[in-house]
């Protein structure tokens, strides 16, 4: 049976003829579901995915239906504003809960970020599938470099799901506007693959990350947000062809996932080459080219990850991060080069008094044995 929830979430973040393409192909499969989800796109002309309204600001839409909800409290929190309404699967807002402190002269402020679903959308069997596949998804995991969820609720009728609020701007952004040197823009890489590697180990991809993904508060923290597309492993090898319609985000997604294909760990490795290549050049991979990487251990360490078959990649992220480690502390990129000269070229350089010792005790005995050869 097609999940027309997940597909809608999916179709979502495509562009108008990307979705007639995919539509085009689920024709062939269930015209009935096609048509269905054919009308649910057309409710807004720019469909947004649920990632675009938490980690996107925008204009603040006309309709006064939103207003309804300033004021509502949900969970203790009391909604205060809103973030985002453009369309796409609902409104987020922002909360905030006031905690009375006897020892303190002021209060605390706690702050919460409040996503309803738009009941013009989904029917209440849908709102109630896709709310609860995107907070399970959430709320079993706990990992400082993803957001949190507090809950499920439901105000003025309305399904919605309560979360961490990540006071921040999204990848993009902050590298438009950061002055960060190679080595920071690689650090922040790192909290990125520590949050992904996180869901690797658990048997989860993510399967839509890009900078609009990607939250980077004022202390510079990482935070990746929207697991709505995560999905467990698939254990078995055959797939059924009714569930090739996927998520993919151009400039952002592995060839298999633009292919309608099944994805796993290696599609989130793609993306994660992709988004290390965009912090080093400031280029979106669509006018890639690793030549414009200037070192030749990262240019190999990306050349693996953005490899066009899944099998040539890194495995999962916990692989990339290792050789990443490597890079770090100075050991070799076997990717790069496994020569002799190489291998003790990176060892001079990461232990430069052991090598320099090592050279004079080789020294020392050479010159022991020539002075004994001419005696």
């Amino acid at each position: 049976m097609i999940d027309i929830v997940t597909l809608y979430i999916e179709l979502s973040s495509l562009s108008p003829v990307e979705q007639q393409l995919q539509l085009s192909k689920l024709k062939n499969i269930d015209s009935v579901k096609a048509d269905e989800l054919e009308r649910m796109l057309q409710v807004d002309d720019i469909p947004l995915s649920s990632s675009e309204l938490i980690s996107q600001q925008v204009t603040i839409s006309t309709h006064a239906s939103w207003q309804s909800f300033i004021g509502q409290k949900v969970m203790g929190f009391s909604i205060k504003r809103l973030l985002s309404d453009s369309g796409g699967m609902g409104l987020v807002f922002h909360a905030e809960q006031t905690i009375s402190n006897p020892s303190h002269t002021e209060n605390e402020i706690h702050k919460a970020a409040v996503k309803i679903l738009r009941r013009d959308k989904l029917n209440s069997h849908q709102r109630t599938a896709m709310f609860f596949s995107e907070a399970s998804s959430l709320m079993a995991l706990d990992h400082p470099n993803i957001c949190s969820i507090y809950g499920v609720s439901e105000v003025l009728d309305h399904a919605c799901i309560v979360m961490d609020y990540i006071d921040g701007e999204s990848l993009d952004l902050w590298l438009a506007n950061s002055k960060c040197n190679q080595k920071q823009k690689i650090d922040v890489f790192m909290q990125l693959l520590e949050a992904v590697c996180y869901l690797h180990h658990r048997d989860i991809y993510h399967g839509d990350l890009k900078p609009q993904n990607i939250i980077i508060n004022h202390q510079g923290h990482l935070v990746l947000i929207d697991l709505g597309l995560a999905k467990k492993f698939k254990t078995s090898a055959k797939v059924d062809n009714r569930e090739t319609i996927k998520a993919f985000s151009k400039n952002w997604s592995a060839p298999e996932q633009m292919a309608g294909e099944h994805c796993e760990a290696m599609s989130d490795v793609y993306s994660l080459g992709a988004i290390l290549f965009y912090l080093l050049t400031s280029n979106q991979l669509e006018q890639r080219d690793l030549q414009k990487i200037s070192n030749k251990e990262l240019q190999a360490v990306l050349s693996k990850a953005l490899s066009v078959k899944p099998e040539n990649r890194y495995q999962d992220a916990l692989q990339f991060r290792r050789v990443l480690q490597q890079y770090q502390t100075g050991f070799p990129i076997d990717e790069y080069s496994m020569t002799p000269a190489y291998q003790f070229k990176k060892l001079i350089f990461r232990k430069p008094f052991t090598s320099l010792s090592c050279l004079l005790a080789l020294y020392s005995v050479i010159s022991s044995v020539l002075l004994f050869a001419k005696l």
